[in-house]
């Protein structure tokens, strides 16, 4: 397995508040997480990091490992509100996050907001996660396309998150194969480039590293309006 990782703060931002974390437990087992915090005076940056913190020491096993990194979720929730409660400046401060759990062939995942988790499989890229949006409401109920989503003027309106009332996460697994990929990202990646655009990406044959700083060039050049970062694996 390779892992391979990045985050760039953008053109606009003076503080990057994506947060992610990378846990190689043995060869066969990894633990990705990737998280996008909000809220001013540095709040988002505590929120994310707060988040990410609850899984530094997560080692997911036997039958409902999905159920465990939710209840991680639950904790990075508890001490979002709590810390926020403590320190008058972290008041409405919150984050997105999506964990990722490699077991061998197998993947589970736990994700709340509009951090994504796709994987590429068979030559093409599959969205695992939905976004915790407006337009990902409309999406998921077949109004709009993914297209009018990535445009759409309500994008970044979370509908759940992480030290929101509504912070409930999704959760589930999937199969893969030897040399899918699995991609982590925030909105500051995937609102610019279409998942076309990913993949397209993903699919040249180029080291992992190559592909990220591709990546990342593409979101500058689009406008770099946001902090980007993306975490990478291959199987």
């Amino acid at each position: 397995m390779q892992i391979e990782s990045i985050t760039h703060p953008g053109l606009h931002r003076e503080n990057n508040e994506d947060r992610y974390l990378v846990n190689v437990l043995d060869n066969d087992h990894v633990l990705l997480v990737i998280a996008d915090g909000m809220g001013g005076h540095a709040a988002g940056e505590v929120a994310a990091q707060l988040a990410v913190g609850s899984f530094e020491n997560c080692n997911p096993g036997g039958p409902d490992v999905s159920a465990q990194l939710t209840d991680r979720i639950e904790q990075a929730q508890r001490k979002i509100i709590e810390h926020s409660m403590e320190v008058p400046s972290f008041t409405g401060m919150g984050t997105t996050l999506s964990a990722l759990f490699l077991a061998g062939r197998t993947a589970f995942w736990a994700h709340v907001g509009d951090t994504r988790i796709y994987h590429m499989h068979g030559g093409l890229l599959i969205r695992i996660t939905d976004d915790h949006t407006i337009p990902g409401m409309f999406l998921k109920k077949g109004e709009i396309t993914r297209e009018q989503a990535r445009l759409h003027p309500y994008g970044n309106v979370l509908t759940r998150c992480l030290g929101c009332e509504n912070y409930q996460p999704d959760s589930g697994g999937f199969d893969t194969a030897e040399g899918d990929s699995v991609l982590l990202t925030t909105d500051g990646l995937h609102d610019l480039m279409p998942d076309e655009q990913i993949a397209a990406i993903l699919l040249e044959d180029i080291t992992l590293t190559e592909k990220l700083d591709l990546m990342v060039k593409a979101c500058l050049k689009a406008g770099g309006k946001d902090n980007i970062t993306a975490v990478i694996a291959t199987i």
